[in-house]
């Protein structure tokens, strides 16, 4: 059933929508361009997502937690809400899929070695699928109880690395322009944008009118959390391992340890992970789902998302099985795609509606 979620579930939701692969990502592609000042860019790239969450709030706001495409419909026309639906869903389909292949990379790499990559790709999305005809409210409230997990995960993380930080590791602090600066900004920068997906979960929003606060709350949450992290491997290892590891973060993790009887935890935070991505997969394919149900105003959206659920799979499989072409495309090609559709698109909904508003003002001047 898709009820209505609250504020803080949403806030939730935009939290697990960001995180899971921005900590597994970023972290290579920051400290390849800021080394030590990483930190910094993550400061620079939180201040532009607030920015790209207030204007997210103001179309939720303008449209009342009305379905974004209908409403574009009303403000322009039919045929034009339908071009952009089906560019849209393109967008969501693509960006799920990128999801799910980096979610299976990890698994491969790490986990289950031996297992084929197709295989994996069909477990994922049979589970994930049943999440999404579950509703988005029953999403929230398991996605609501992982995000509490993180009161006992972080504090056991830093107990467990209290004897292996480094200060020095951080040093020396503001040792990079102002344009690597932002060139390490830019692909974290593309992930907080993914806070327009409240664009097609506003009609289950309780209180639409608090879109703004929700996109706010979950991306200064979001920061702190990645703060966090890329710190904390910045002290294990500094700056040259991070560009050299895989998954930085997991590496990190596999070093924790409490006194001489309790290592080895790496399994305990991947399972946590795991769960934290399928929340996030489940999210985005909900997303694509709604989208989909917006562009083609079917009533009911639940035949088509095993049919969705397929072509994901196809372009998991086919578009993005080279790992260094994945790579590629989210260091450079990312940041584009996610600014036309996550601000772009926003923001000339805004400007739509303001200019519509100042028209009709003018005449009933005139008159």
């Amino acid at each position: 059933m898709n009820g209505k979620i609250g504020t803080t579930q949403a806030a939730m939701l935009v939290v697990n929508t960001i995180l899971p692969t921005a900590t597994v990502v970023l972290p290579i592609i920051i400290t390849s361009y800021a080394e030590q000042d990483a930190p910094l860019s993550i400061i620079m790239s939180t201040l532009a997502g607030l920015l790209i969450a207030a204007i997210v709030g103001t179309v939720i706001r303008y449209s009342n937690g009305a379905p974004f495409l209908d409403w574009v419909g009303e403000k322009t026309s039919p045929v034009i809400s339908t071009i952009l639906g089906l560019l849209m869903l393109q967008f969501y389909l693509d960006t799920t899929a990128t999801i799910l292949r980096e979610f299976v990379n990890f698994i491969k790499d790490n986990v289950l070695i031996n297992t084929p990559v197709t295989v994996l790709v069909i477990l994922i999305l049979f589970i994930t699928i049943y999440m999404v005809r579950q509703g988005i409210e029953a999403i929230s409230r398991v996605n609501s109880l992982i995000i509490l997990l993180y009161l006992f995960f972080a504090p056991l993380y830093l107990f467990g690395l209290l004897h292996d930080l480094n200060v020095h590791q951080l040093l020396p602090m503001f040792d990079h322009t102002l344009a690597e600066l932002t060139l390490a900004s830019l692909t974290p920068t593309a992930w907080m944008s993914e806070v327009a997906v409240l664009l097609f979960l506003a009609p289950y929003l309780q209180y639409p009118q608090r879109a703004r606060v929700i996109g706010w709350t979950g991306l200064i949450f979001v920061a702190a959390l990645m703060m966090f992290s890329l710190i904390s491997a910045l002290m294990v290892f500094g700056p040259q391992f991070i560009k050299l590891s895989a998954y930085p973060g997991f590496t990190t993790v596999g070093i924790v340890r409490i006194g001489r009887f309790i290592e080895k935890l790496d399994i305990l935070f991947i399972s946590y992970w795991v769960l934290s991505i399928y929340l996030k997969l489940a999210i985005f394919l909900f997303v694509t789902v709604e989208c989909f149900k917006q562009t083609f105003r079917v009533s009911s959206s639940r035949p088509f998302i095993g049919a969705l659920g397929l072509v994901i799979a196809l372009e998991c499989l086919f578009t993005w099985q080279n790992p260094a072409k994945l790579n590629q495309y989210n260091k450079e090609g990312r940041f584009l795609v996610f600014f036309l559709f996550n601000v772009l698109v926003p923001l000339g909904a805004v400007l739509l509606y303001r200019f519509q508003k100042s028209r009709s003002k003018r005449k009933g001047w005139e008159t």
